[in-house]
């Protein structure tokens, strides 16, 4: 096992070298006490005494990463690969990053590329540019040991790896999808503290005149409806949303007129065009939503005064609604 991991091998390459499963391979690398180290990335080569606050893994015995000292948040993204919605998946994740530095957390990102929004300073104290594996992320989780973890939605069996060895883990952003209808779609966007839903207004898809269709992938904002439309639309939405088991940023979307189709969580091309179209930084109100720094009542006076939204840094009032 010691020279197996001094190769570099990972835990699923040698659980298939030995026909074993890969969750004994992490048992035996547990009970023998085979750990990653850390090493700093240098661009001098040493030449300079220069710290980059980047770090690579390796199976040696010096480890060059200690724990962040004081609150830590974790966020784990790999960022964009291409242009369009990966871009806006980065987008999130740095204002992901951005909000917990606003509340003194020390920021340590999880990445697999160099690209990324996250390698910048200005948004992660700390960089670990590792592959997006659990054995990857879970190493990362036991040793700085975070208070909160950020990863995106879909990558479950990362979060169930930090949740092993670590804290909280919070689905970050989702993967966007693309309705293709014939007739006119609606999505009703709102915020969900696990108690009030709050509006944030109704969106309408735009038909692609190429193929006739409507798409939910090319909006407008706002969705012009008639009264009745509007009423019937917000009852139906908040009635679904309200009912969803956990808080946070969700969307409904409408097939036809005042029927519901499906409520999921809001995606990052859809937070990255309400964000700019509403004047507000919906990724922090989330952010401070999940951390237990939420004010609905700063919210609802922000969304009357077309301000930017300022919570404070203690815990959430009692929230008011916003209404139309």
């Amino acid at each position: 096992m010691s020279r197996a991991r001094s190769w570099g091998l990972s835990d699923d390459q040698i659980a298939q070298s030995w026909a074993i499963s890969p969750q004994k391979v992490a048992d035996l690398r547990e009970e023998n006490q085979l750990h990653r180290v850390y090493k700093e990335v240098v661009p001098s080569a040493g030449e300079f005494d220069e710290h980059s606050h980047r770090f690579y893994a390796t199976f040696e015995t010096e480890n060059e990463s200690d724990a962040t000292a004081g609150p830590r948040a974790l966020i784990v993204g790999d960022g964009p690969r291409k242009l369009g919605n990966s871009t806006a998946n980065d987008y999130v994740l740095a204002m992901i990053a951005r909000e917990p530095k606003h509340h003194q957390y020390q920021v340590v990102s999880h990445s697999n590329n160099p690209n990324s929004l996250l390698m910048t300073q200005w948004l992660s104290d700390k960089v670990y540019l590792e592959p997006m594996t659990e054995e990857a992320v879970a190493s990362v989780a036991r040793l700085e040991r975070p208070d909160y973890a950020f990863v995106p939605a879909g990558k479950q069996e990362l979060g169930r790896a930090i949740e092993r060895v670590s804290t909280t883990m919070i689905e970050a952003t989702q993967i966007p999808k693309n309705v293709v209808s014939s007739i006119p779609t609606l999505e009703f966007n709102g915020l969900f503290d696990g108690q009030v839903v709050y509006q944030l207004g109704v969106v309408g898809e735009l038909k692609d005149q190429g193929v006739g269709k409507y798409q939910t992938l090319a909006k407008r904002y706002p969705a012009h409806l008639e009264s009745d439309l509007a009423t019937k639309v917000t009852a139906t939405s908040e009635r679904a949303i309200s009912q969803q088991e956990t808080p946070g940023l969700y969307q409904v979307l409408y097939q036809a007129e005042g029927v519901h189709e499906d409520v999921s969580p809001l995606t990052a091309p859809d937070i990255a065009f309400m964000t700019k179209v509403l004047g507000m930084n919906l990724t922090a109100i989330w952010v401070r939503l999940m951390i237990g720094r939420f004010s609905g009542q700063a919210l609802v006076k922000a969304s009357h005064e077309g301000t930017t939204y300022h919570g404070p840094s203690t815990g959430p009032t009692s929230p008011t609604p916003i209404t139309t």
